[in-house]
């Protein structure tokens, strides 16, 4: 569901200009960097969506005023599908140091910038929208359900940890394979998470199908084991006789008490041991 999740975030409409600050920011982070070609500094995001390249081309336009290049790969030999790639080549820098990718004496940032860290809550949602769009992925609920994004570093998985522990949603960071990973797995926290980013409708479906694979999964020929379904069943096999009180009646003579013994074993209390029912002296 991942191609889902991102065409409905690539449709959402933000008004706050923080939060498209954010969202841009963390887009260029997660999807791609900065590189030095002819002494110049190209910002360079390579997505897997149209719609999310020509989101990213009109926000840096309109919050930055500069003009980005979108260059279409198509899928061929080792790359399975379309990729589109945003590059800023004249005014990279500028844009690079007006987002938080390099800080005031022109070095790189490695995590996300002190303005989207430390943001508004609207500023983390974006922080997470813009990674998901990036290298974001939702599989489908089950067992193994989980929403993980892919990360640039450890310092860029951690921000976005904490990004997603102010928006009241548990994340871990790990390391998959040398790559750096923020994941999401519980069932409830990814969905808060997509409600979070602006996937609500994509939120739904999910939930849905999440709902018939646990009704799938629950068995039908047996029922549940729950106290009041035991003591109904009890209930059911053990009935009072008509007139019973529920009380058990003493009687003159008790009946006597006979512990069932192995003829083999040793009686430990002194009493004789039978060797047979018949000379037992509750037979006679």
């Amino acid at each position: 569901m991942t191609t889902e999740v991102k065409d409905e975030l690539s449709r959402l409409v933000v008004k706050s200009v923080s939060a498209r600050r954010a969202e841009v920011t963390s887009l260029l982070r997660f999807a791609g960097g900065l590189h030095i070609v002819g002494g110049r500094v190209v910002v360079e995001a390579e997505v897997d969506l149209g719609n999310v390249a020509r989101r990213l081309r009109k926000d840096i336009f309109e919050l930055y005023g500069y003009n980005a290049v979108v260059h279409v790969l198509s899928a061929s030999g080792i790359r399975k599908s379309t990729r589109y790639v945003l590059r800023v080549a004249n005014d990279g820098e500028a844009l690079a140091r007006q987002t938080g990718l390099l800080d005031n004496r022109g070095r790189p940032v490695r995590g996300l910038p002190a303005q989207v860290v430390g943001g508004s809550i609207a500023d983390a949602e974006a922080a997470w929208r813009g990674a998901f769009l990036a290298h974001g992925s939702l599989t489908e609920p089950g067992r193994s359900s989980a929403l993980e994004v892919s990360c640039p570093g450890p310092e860029a998985a951690l921000a976005l940890v904490g990004a997603a522990r102010r928006l009241g949603v548990s994340a871990k960071a790990r390391e998959v394979r040398g790559a750096d990973r923020v994941v999401v797995r519980d069932g409830e926290a990814i969905g808060a998470l997509l409600t979070r980013m602006g996937a609500q409708d994509t939120r739904l479906i999910w939930e849905e199908r999440r709902m018939r694979r646990e009704v799938a999964r629950r068995p039908t020929g047996w029922p549940t084991s729950t106290t009041p379904t035991c003591a109904a069943r009890r209930g059911r096999r053990w009935r009072r006789r008509p007139g019973w009180s529920g009380r058990w009646r003493s009687s003159a003579t008790p009946c006597p008490t006979i512990w069932p013994r192995p003829a083999s074993c040793a009686s430990s209390t002194g009493r004789p041991r039978w060797r047979s029912w018949d000379a037992s002296p509750t037979r006679r």
